[in-house]
């Protein structure tokens, strides 16, 4: 129920709540004060709003944490709250407290960094109603008069209003909850729009957090943003990061205390709509959803396969069992090894992992007296530290500077499309994004094609049939990277260095060697078959041991490509293609080109098959099904190899030397 006051033109106020007033004052300098009330039902769902229900803008930036957290999940809340839960007549309802922050609402309906109190309006009457003795006697207590909100303490006791034209009351914690409320009532299928007498009853506790001076609001503290939306935000982040997700990959990015979140983080921007040369742009990352997959539509990467290219990356190995010693120990050696700096162990306060494990979780004889299941929350600075040093830089060379990624950058950057329209309308939720293009329709009909759907189309249409945009190649290509850059700190000479392994996947892109549906000159089967894609058709098959024999090729490729520079430089003979897959193929060679040999035989393995042999293979002699394999191995390997290869080979190999092999 809304009231016109005094001034009808100008303000609008709802009946007053009662309840209790308390402050939040646990730290020197801050004072947050709030109030504490029952909801009627109906009020609460008329009155209270969710974050989706704020006017949509393309001005507003949102940072990693809350794009996932402002979104309503229906499915969740039709499914799970209202069928599995209000609908339920076994189940005792309750709700626990819904959190509100009352804020400051302009003229054009969109959220203020600060209550307005310029502008000479009275304050509301006490009492709203004439008639009404019981609310008459707040007017002998003092009150708190800001942009639009009236209230009122008398010791713990208060009283609040707010004015429906400048104020919006916005769920910071139980935004699910509220919708569900909302849905149960207004849905066709549940209320249709109205509660039974006896629902109508229920009453829902809210607490409202007041972040005003006047409320006894304080904020000498905080170095974040002191804007109530800033403030509004910051809440809406902490009391939510541990609430349930829409799934476990996204679960996992909001927790603080994980380290391939902390790590993922430092690859991407902070926010939306902005832009870095060392960073994946936030509005180029796919983040909606719960999929790992980027080879559609505008994107550059996924946020949940980031985390799972982190969690290959680090490739620590958590306990089984986190009472046994042996295996934690294990672990805490995995977290050293990949996240150490140099000689320098994870550490916190000079205090080692290791050495923290062995006095806090073992008892005197050594053996464990508490579970030790993940990096301690402490130690957290150290390791992401040793991410930025170990992994990140040449992580990110690969993620951004590959030259597919990087021409779409290039394009985005041309077209301003993270920074500008369409980088800010692809951070809206679903619903924003349906107001906002009909209202931009509306001025203009062509709107949502020319600065939408024309780029979409432009990007999708770079990722067609390439490997680069697709996440079993992309984890491979890391892994190359990693080989190189991490294991043997870019120090070995035969395998050179990330920028090495940057020119030889721009030089394979560039000639069309990375396209799903490559050709093998004079073969039956396309170049990727019996590797990572079906001999009937060009569909990819996504299994471990397709990437492990993408990974297996790209490691022949560039082991292959760096020994025929290295002996051209040094002025030796170049090897023909089937002398160089022999060289690969054995043993004596694994400690100077890393484990060449397995390489070898798990691509090997790939061929070894009755499909590849075809349907006579039961007639086939094993030294036919040899030379058959090596035959196309050779020829694959050679598609990979430098343009000049296939001559410097001519020059300096005669056939017989070829037959021989």
């Amino acid at each position: 129920m809304f009231i016109i006051s005094n001034n009808e033109s100008k303000a609008r106020y709802n009946k007053p709540l009662y309840g209790l007033t308390g402050t939040y004052t646990l730290s020197e300098g801050i004072a947050l004060p709030y109030f504490l009330s029952l909801f009627e039902i109906n009020r609460a769902i008329d009155e209270l709003k969710i974050a989706e229900q704020i006017p949509a803008s393309l001005d507003t930036k949102w940072s990693l944490k809350e794009l996932f957290q402002r979104e309503i999940d229906e499915k969740r809340v039709e499914d799970d709250i209202v069928k599995g839960y209000l609908l339920d007549p076994k189940k005792l309802k309750f709700f626990n407290a819904i959190t509100i922050v009352l804020m400051p609402k302009g003229a054009d309906g969109k959220i203020q960094d600060s209550f307005d109190n310029s502008k000479n309006l009275d304050s509301p009457p006490i009492p709203w109603d004439s008639t009404d003795l019981d609310d008459a006697q707040w007017n002998n207590h003092p009150q708190a008069n800001f942009g639009g909100v009236q209230f009122v303490s008398a010791g713990l006791s208060a009283r609040l209003r707010w004015d429906e034209d400048r104020v919006l009351a916005v769920a910071v914690d139980g935004q699910h909850r509220l919708w569900a409320l909302r849905t149960f009532r207004e849905d066709p299928k549940f209320c249709g729009g109205t509660l039974k007498t006896i629902e109508q009853q229920t009453k829902i506790p809210v607490l409202f957090v007041l972040l005003d001076p006047s409320a006894g609001f304080q904020n000498r503290q905080s170095e974040s943003d002191h804007s109530i939306r800033g403030i509004a935000r910051e809440l809406f982040t902490d009391l939510n990061k541990n609430a349930k997700t829409v799934d476990k990959a996204r679960e996992l990015i909001l927790d603080d205390k994980s380290i391939n979140a902390q790590c993922v983080r430092t690859l991407v921007t902070e926010r939306t709509s902005q832009d870095s040369q060392d960073r994946l742009p936030l509005s180029q990352v796919r983040w909606q959803d719960d999929s790992h997959k980027f080879d559609t539509s505008y994107y550059l990467n996924s946020l949940v396969h980031l985390d799972l290219l982190v969690s290959a990356t680090l490739n620590l190995k958590p306990p089984r069992d986190p009472m046994e010693t042996k295996q934690v120990k294990e672990f805490i050696d995995s977290i050293n090894s990949s996240l150490g700096i140099g000689e320098q162990e994870v550490q916190h306060e000079g205090r080692s992992l290791y050495k923290y494990y062995v006095e806090d979780y073992c008892d005197e004889d050594g053996e464990a007296d508490a579970p030790f299941s993940r990096l301690p929350e402490k130690y957290l600075e150290s390791a992401v530290n040793g991410f930025k040093v170990n992994f990140r830089p040449w992580l990110l060379k690969l993620l951004l500077e590959f030259k597919p990624y990087r021409n779409l950058l290039q394009y985005a950057r041309e077209h301003n499309l993270i920074e500008g329209t369409f980088g800010k309308f692809q951070a809206q939720t679903n619903k924003h994004k349906a107001n906002i293009k009909q209202q931009e329709i509306a001025k203009d009909s062509d709107w949502h094609n020319r600065e939408i759907l024309r780029h979409q189309t432009a990007i999708n249409s770079m990722k067609e049939s390439q490997w680069a945009f697709k996440a079993i190649f992309q984890k491979a290509m890391v892994r190359l990277g990693r080989l190189v850059e991490f294991e043997y700190k870019g120090q070995n000479k035969n395998l050179g260095n990330i920028n090495d392994v940057l020119s030889f996947l721009d030089r394979l892109y560039e000639e069309g060697i990375l396209k799903v549906d490559a050709k093998l000159t004079n073969y039956p089967f396309g170049l990727w078959t019996f590797i990572a894609t079906n001999q009937n058709s060009d569909k990819i098959k996504v299994a471990k041991t397709v990437e492990d024999r993408i990974f297996y090729l790209l490691c022949l490729w560039y082991f292959g490509t760096r020994k025929i520079q290295i002996d051209i430089a040094n002025g030796d003979p170049v090897l023909s293609k089937r002398k160089l897959l022999k060289f690969f193929s054995a043993d004596t060679n694994k400690a100077h080109w890393h484990n060449c040999n397995a390489v070898y035989q798990g691509l090997y393995k790939g061929f070894d098959t009755n499909a590849f042999y075809g349907k006579e293979h039961e007639q086939m002699s094993d030294e036919r099904k040899r030379d058959m394999v090596r035959d196309r191995f050779s020829a694959i390997l050679a598609a990979g190899l430098p343009e000049f290869y296939s001559q410097s080979s001519e020059r300096q190999l005669s056939n017989e030397e070829e037959d021989s092999e």
